[in-house]
C-alpha cells in the first residue's frame, strides 16, 4: 500500500458545520424548554454568583495590558470560594484580604484599626465610617465577605472536614470542529520521511480537575490536561493524560501555619527574587502595581513548567514566619547535544539552548523535548509581621542536571546561561498613616542588581496615587521572578511609574498613569540602548449599579530596529495609539447589553501608519429564578496587520479565560450557556466562530486550516457535592 494514505483516527470524526448549527439550537433548546428545577432565592442563585465572578475577573482584566499572558486560575478559585462562604471581616486577616485584590493596605490597615479602637463590626454598613472605603470599594466587596461575631480560635476535627468539607469535580472537553493540517490524512511515505508532519493524537482537548476543600484549612485536588493533538492512552501517553498535578495543602493559625505536599505556588515580596502565579502589571486600578505575597499556595492550574513540586512549610512564632520550600521536577527544555560520559562515571551530559514552556507534546520532536531535564529548588522566607510593617528575607537557589547553551548573540549575552543559580532579596512593606510604602531588592549570583521601591498614597477618599522606580541590571539573573516591569522578565530596564485614580464626584471616576522607561543596553529587535513611555488615561462615569460607561485612551511609544533594508539596524521609535468606548447597561431586569467601540494606529517611524478597528455587541440574558443564562457576542474587526490588533476579554466556562487578539479582516460570534440541572450540577456549552473575509488560509503550519472560519466548541460539566 505505498500510496495509501493514513487517516488518523481523529481526522475522520471532524464535526460538519450542519452539525455546529445543532449544538447552537441545542443551547437554546436547553435554556428555554429543557431544564426544570425548582425556584431559587437571588443570594443563593449559582448564575447570580457566577456572574459576580465574571463581572471582577473582567473588572481586572479590562483594566490590564492584554498582550501580557496571566492565569487566572487562582483568582477564579478565591473569589468563587467566597461567593459561597463569604469572609466574616470580624475574623479575617489582611493575607485573607489580599487575595481579593480589591484593597490596599492602607484600607486594609484602616479596618484593623477601626475594629482595635471600637471592638467588631455589627453591621455591613460601618464600613462607610472606615477611612478610605468608599462607595465603590464597598459595593464590589459585598459579594465576598459578610459581618457576623467573631468566635474564639477552636480546633476543627476530623468529623468537622468530614461533614463540612466540599468536593469539586470539573470535567471540560474542547475541539475546534476545521479540520488543521496536522490532523488530515498523509501518505506512509511522507510520514516516514517527515514524522513530524503530522500531530501523534486526537484534536481533543481534555480537562479534568477534583478539589476537596474545608474552610481555607485543607485542601487535596489533582487536574489532569491532554492538549489537542496529543495522545491519550495509547502510543507515547499509555498513562492518560500528557501533564497531571497533585497537592495536599494545610493551613491553620498555631505555630504550623502552612504546609503543602505536591504541587505549589510560592510568592514574596515584590516578585523580584521568588513570585510564581499571578501578578499584574500596569492598569487604571493603581493598586495593582504593588505586589500583594500570599506565600505557598496549592497550585491548580495548568502551566506545565511554571510551578513548584515537592513540599513547603510556614512556621510561626509571634510577629516572625519562616518558610521553607524545596522542589524537584523534570521540566520540558530544547536539548542540542547528548555526550557520552559514561568513562567518567557519569551516564551522558545533557546540553540545552532554552527551556521550553509551551507544555505541547503533540509531535516526537516536542516529545523529545519533554521532562528533558531536571531542576531542583531549595529556598526560603524569614519574615516579620506586624499591622503596619512587615520585613523579609528571601532566597533561592536553583540546579540543573544539564548545561544551559544560549545561542547568544549580542543583546543577550548578558543572560542566564549556566546550571546553577542563587539568587536573594530582602523586602519591605510599611503602612504609615494614609501611606503605604513597599519594595524588594535583590541580587543574583553573578552580582547583577535589581529592586523596586514604590508607595501608595491616599490624599483624600476621592484622591490616591501611586509612585514606582525599577531598576533592573542587564546581567540580573531571576529565573522565578515575576516583578512589576514593562517587559515579561525583570532584566536591563529603569522605570518610573506614576498612576493616579480621582473620584470628582459620587458617579464620576478618573484614572490613568504615566510610565516612563529605558534599556542601557540592547534588547531583542533593538540593537541599542532604547527607551519609552506609555500613557492612560480613562473617564468612568457610573450613573447607576445598572450601567456602567468608560472613556479610554492609551499611548505607548518605544524603539525598535527599522523594517527598511539597511547594512546598520538603526532602531527608530514607533507609536501606538488606543481609543476606546465601552458601555453596559441593563435595558430589562434580565437582560444586559454590553457595546464597544476601539480604534489603533500604529506607526513605525519612516513607515506608513497601521489601523485597526473593532466594535462588538454582547447580550446577556440572566434572570434570578430560571436555571441558566445565555451571553451572545458578535464582533467586526479589520486592521491592515498584527501591529495594529485589538484585544477583548471573552466570558468563557468557569476555571477557563480567553482574551484573543483580534486582526486581519472579519467577525466573530460566541454563545456561552451555563446551565444548573439540579442542585450541585451545572453544565455549560460554548461555541465560538472566526469568520475572515480577506483570506481563505487560517494560521500555519500543522494548525493551518484551509478556509476562512475556525470554529470551537467547548463543554464543561460541574458537580459539587
Amino acid at each position: 500500500m505505498g500510496n495509501s494514505m493514513i487517516s488518523p483516527p481523529q481526522a475522520d470524526s471532524v464535526i460538519s458545520a450542519p452539525l455546529a448549527l445543532s449544538m447552537i439550537r441545542l443551547i437554546f433548546l436547553l435554556l428555554f424548554f429543557g431544564v426544570s428545577v425548582s425556584a431559587l432565592a437571588q443570594q443563593d442563585d449559582p448564575l447570580v454568583r457566577q456572574r459576580m465572578i465574571e463581572q471582577r475577573i473582567e473588572a481586572i482584566v479590562e483594566g490590564l495590558d492584554e498582550e501580557v499572558e496571566l492565569d487566572y486560575t487562582t483568582l477564579f478559585d478565591v473569589l468563587d470560594y467566597y461567593l459561597e462562604r463569604p469572609l466574616n471581616l470580624n475574623k479575617a486577616t489582611a493575607a485573607d484580604l489580599r487575595q481579593l485584590y480589591l484593597l490596599t493596605d492602607v484600607q486594609i490597615n484602616n479596618l484593623e484599626l477601626h475594629i482595635a479602637k471600637n471592638g467588631p463590626l455589627r453591621e455591613i454598613y460601618e464600613l462607610q465610617a472606615i477611612d478610605g472605603w468608599d462607595q465603590t470599594t464597598i459595593y464590589l466587596l459585598l459579594p465576598f465577605i459578610k459581618v457576623d461575631a467573631p468566635l474564639d480560635f477552636q480546633r476543627w476535627t476530623i468529623k468537622d472536614v468530614l461533614e463540612e468539607g466540599s468536593h469539586d469535580l470539573f470535567l471540560r472537553y474542547t475541539r475546534v470542529l476545521e479540520e488543521q493540517e496536522g490532523f488530515a490524512p498523509i501518505s506512509e511515505e511522507e510520514l516516514a520521511e517527515n514524522p513530524n508532519r503530522r500531530f501523534l493524537g486526537s484534536p481533543d482537548k481534555l480537562y479534568a480537575r477534583y478539589r476537596f476543600r474545608y474552610r481555607n484549612n485543607l485542601s487535596i485536588g489533582f487536574t489532569a490536561e491532554k492538549d489537542a493533538g496529543e495522545e491519550f492512552f495509547q502510543g507515547t501517553q499509555k498513562n492518560g493524560f500528557d501533564f497531571y498535578s497533585a497537592h495536599a495543602y494545610y493551613e491553620d493559625k498555631g505555630w504550623l501555619r502552612k504546609a503543602v505536599v505536591g504541587d505549589y505556588q510560592a510568592q514574596f515580596g515584590q516578585g523580584l527574587t521568588l513570585w510564581s502565579g499571578l501578578g499584574f502589571g500596569k492598569s487604571p486600578f493603581i493598586a495593582s502595581a504593588k505586589r500583594s505575597p500570599l506565600g505557598i499556595r496549592p497550585y491548580t492550574a495548568v502551566d506545565e513548567n511554571l510551578f513548584f513540586r515537592g513540599s513547603a512549610v510556614t512556621l510561626g512564632a509571634g510577629k516572625f514566619e519562616l518558610t521553607l520550600l524545596y522542589s524537584d521536577k523534570k521540566i520540558d527544555a530544547n536539548i542540542v547535544s547528548i555526550a557520552d560520559t559514561s568513562d567518567t562515571g557519569l551516564d551522558q551530559q545533557v546540553s540545552v539552548s532554552s527551556f521550553q514552556l509551551s507544555g505541547f507534546h503533540r509531535t516526537n520532536a516536542e516529545l523529545f523535548d519533554k521532562d528533558a531535564i531536571r531542576e531542583r529548588h531549595i529556598g526560603g522566607n524569614l519574615a516579620y509581621k506586624s499591622r503596619k510593617l512587615s520585613v523579609g528575607l528571601t532566597a533561592m537557589r536553583s540546579q540543573w542536571d544539564a548545561n544551559l547553551e544560549r545561542n547568544l548573540q549580542l543583546y543577550n549575552q548578558f543572560e542566564f546561561s549556566d546550571n546553577e543559580n542563587l539568587v536573594a532579596g530582602v523586602d519591605y512593606n510599611l503602612v504609615l498613616r494614609n501611606m503605604n510604602f513597599f519594595g524588594e531588592a535583590s541580587m543574583s549570583q553573578n552580582g547583577g542588581v535589581g529592586f523596586v521601591n514604590g508607595v501608595l498614597i491616599a490624599l483624600d477618599p476621592k484622591l490616591s496615587i501611586v509612585a514606582l522606580h525599577r531598576h533592573f541590571d542587564r546581567d540580573f539573573q531571576s529565573l522565578y521572578a515575576n516583578a512589576f516591569a514593562e517587559r515579561s522578565r525583570p532584566i536591563n530596564e529603569q522605570g518610573l511609574y506614576l498612576g493616579m485614580e480621582f473620584t470628582p464626584a459620587r458617579k464620576w471616576k478618573v484614572s490613568g498613569y504615566a510610565d516612563h522607561f529605558r534599556s542601557q543596553w540592547l534588547s531583542f529587535l533593538v540593537d541599542a540602548p532604547s527607551s519609552g513611555h506609555e500613557y492612560l488615561l480613562q473617564l468612568t462615569h457610573k450613573p447607576s449599579r445598572k450601567s456602567e460607561f468608560y472613556v479610554r485612551w492609551r499611548k505607548r511609544n518605544k524603539d525598535r530596529n527599522n523594517i527598511i533594508d539597511s547594512p546598520i539596524d538603526q532602531p527608530v521609535p514607533w507609536e501606538q495609539h488606543f481609543f476606546r468606548v465601552h458601555a453596559a447597561y441593563q435595558v430589562h431586569e434580565n437582560v444586559k447589553l454590553k457595546t464597544r467601540v476601539e480604534f489603533t494606529r500604529y506607526q513605525l517611524e519612516g513607515n506608513p501608519a497601521e489601523n485597526g478597528f473593532l466594535l462588538y455587541q454582547d447580550i446577556v440574558f440572566r434572570k434570578v429564578m430560571f436555571p441558566a443564562n445565555l451571553t451572545l457576542r458578535y464582533a467586526l474587526f479589520d486592521t491592515d496587520s498584527y501591529n495594529a490588533r485589538l484585544y477583548a476579554y471573552e466570558n468563557d466556562v468557569l476555571y477557563f479565560f480567553s482574551i484573543p487578539a483580534y486582526f486581519n479582516r472579519g467577525s466573530r460570534f460566541y454563545a456561552i450557556s451555563k446551565i444548573r440541572i439540579k442542585k450541585g450540577v451545572e453544565l455549560w456549552l460554548r461555541y465560538a466562530q472566526w469568520l475572515y473575509t480577506d483570506r481563505d488560509v487560517i494560521n500555519s503550519g500543522l494548525n493551518e486550516i484551509n478556509g476562512n472560519t475556525k470554529s470551537e466548541f467547548r463543554a464543561q460539566l460541574r458537580l459539587r457535592f
